[in-house]
């Protein structure tokens, strides 16, 4: 940007509202296992939008990970001019509204996994020149939105949901509020000494928070704490409120969970309660909401990884210009959702090995453990005709393919939903371990899919090479990246640093009560 000026280096931009598309639809799904008519009919009500499959990329098979654009937007649509909500908002009489809250939701069905991210709205991006990303959805709606965010962060998306204030505050309702706990009595208030969204809890403790103080809770940017009888600006006002979004979606989730979301009659009426706000893109079938809905039925909101971006936000003299990604975290957050998060190491992977000797077994051992592998127990098992064959339990297909890819031939990769390890099965066809080339995950996939699953391996009649016994390893986990941030001066420009958290993800939720009590 041209000009003079001053950068201020803080978090993400808040958004105006939490995507609580999730709850109506996409969450609902992640809490419900099983379906009726009913639950079809309310599905099929919920308004759609048609993206070009050249820009939303929806051909995906079931089970693959998907990325979802999350909308929440701040249409008033449906709302009387003096409801509470429009407090110190202009209220548009022409339905003219912005994207206010742009979130990306990664699901993978295979592992159980679920992240997500939240995009500043007045974010600037390049689309037909530089703008803040939310103008991209007022001119050019949902596909023009897509497309900016496809095209900025190379993120491909695969489906979209939007939903408006009335929504949001009807699926709050339809739950019979969502129980936050407070530490003290909060408000939100303006420097300026006038209340901000609304809120004004008077106590600490437990608060049913129906569907008006949840709007107002969840956009609060001036968000006060009665803290020894004085009141209390909590944390930057801007990161505060991000994390208090992120975290009223698990809360939100886990009371769809209590609600009934997993009886399809309590879950049919969730969808009802926000089918007139949301709007799907038209590919999104009932099916793959039924697949997500099975694959994610146990899923722990709290698991939940709730990620956040670094920025800067840019003045021209006095002049608010926008908010522009810095530093190197933002490339390790964006990763995840382009598939990074769907690679395992073979750092992580620890598995069973079967081979027809023990010195075979051992040998082997030592091969697959110098590629980083973690080799449990060996075991001497007569070798079947075929080539190598791995079995893995749910949800560890993605451990499967890691091994594959250092076999040679690939191997058939069979779930066994009955097994608590993966077991490596060397067959009489076994060449060798590659070592400098394994194999690209592309290929493997490929070279799985036609030799097809195959029957589960016998491996009764196994028995354990002497001298080595079960270690019981667990896998290390992936240390999460660190936040960077830069400093820097120059004749036209200052960046200054604000403190920033030290991990991409975070641990507790904001609104859950301390151990001992209860809320909800």
């Amino acid at each position: 940007m041209s000009g003079t000026g001053t950068v201020v280096l803080r978090r993400t931009w808040p958004q105006r509202i939490v995507i609580l598309a999730t709850l109506g639809v996409i969450g609902a799904a992640f809490a419900a296992a099983w379906f009726i008519e009913d639950v079809y009919q309310s599905v099929s009500e919920i308004g759609r939008v048609e993206i070009s499959g050249e820009i939303l990329l929806t051909d995906t098979d079931p089970g693959e990970p998907v990325n979802f654009l999350l909308i929440g937007t701040d249409s008033a649509l449906g709302l009387d001019p003096d409801d509470p909500v429009l407090q110190f908002r202009e209220f548009d009489e022409q339905g003219r509204f912005f994207a206010d809250s742009i979130t990306i939701l990664r699901v993978n069905p295979e592992t159980g996994q679920a992240w997500v991210v939240s995009l500043p709205r007045d974010l600037l991006v390049e689309h037909n020149g530089q703008r803040k990303i939310n103008s991209v959805y007022l001119v050019e709606g949902p596909p023009g939105l897509v497309e900016a965010v496809s095209d900025n962060f190379q993120i491909p998306i695969n489906h979209f949901v939007s939903l408006d204030f009335l929504g949001f505050r009807e699926v709050v309702d339809q739950l019979d509020g969502i129980p936050v706990w407070f530490d003290n009595p909060a408000r939100d208030w303006k420097p300026e000494g006038i209340p901000g969204s609304g809120l004004n809890i008077p106590t600490a403790g437990c608060h049913m928070l129906d569907g008006v103080q949840a709007l107002q809770y969840v956009r609060s940017r001036w968000y006060q704490e009665l803290i020894d009888d004085e009141w209390t600006y909590l944390g930057n006002a801007d990161f505060g409120r991000i994390e208090r979004q992120q975290d009223f979606l698990v809360l939100a989730l886990d009371r769809a969970i209590d609600r009934g979301a997993r009886d399809p009659t309590s879950l049919s009426a969730m969808i009802e309660a926000g089918a007139n706000s949301i709007v799907l893109d038209g590919e999104l079938t009932v099916a793959e909401l039924i697949d997500l809905g099975e694959a994610f039925s146990d899923f722990n909101a709290e698991n939940l990884e709730r990620l956040s971006v670094d920025v800067a936000t840019i003045f021209t003299g006095d002049v608010y210009e926008g908010e522009v990604l810095t530093g190197a975290r933002n490339e390790e957050v964006f990763a995840i959702f382009r598939g990074a998060s769907d690679l395992v190491r073979p750092l992580d992977v620890v598995f069973d090995l079967y081979a027809a000797s023990a010195e075979q077994a051992l040998q082997l051992q030592v091969e697959l453990e110098a590629q980083d592998f973690a080799v449990d127990t060996l075991f001497e098992l007569e070798p079947a005709e075929d080539g190598n064959t791995v079995v893995y339990p749910p949800g560890l297909r993605a451990h499967a393919e890691t091994i594959a890819q250092y076999l040679l031939p690939i191997p058939r990769l069979v779930e066994d939903p009955d097994a608590t390890d993966i077991s490596v099965v060397i067959g009489e066809q076994h060449e060798q371990i590659l070592f400098l080339f394994p194999h690209p995950a592309v290929t493997v996939q490929s070279a799985v899919a036609a030799l097809g699953d195959g029957p589960i391996p016998s491996l009764e009649a196994a028995s354990a090479v002497a001298g080595t016994t079960s270690t019981t390893s667990e896998p290390p986990t992936t240390a999460p990246p660190t936040t960077t941030t830069t400093s820097s001066t120059s004749t036209t420009t200052t960046t200054t640093t604000a403190p920033a958290p030290t991990s991409t993800t975070r641990t507790g939720v904001i609104g859950q009560a301390p151990e001992g009590e209860s809320c909800g």
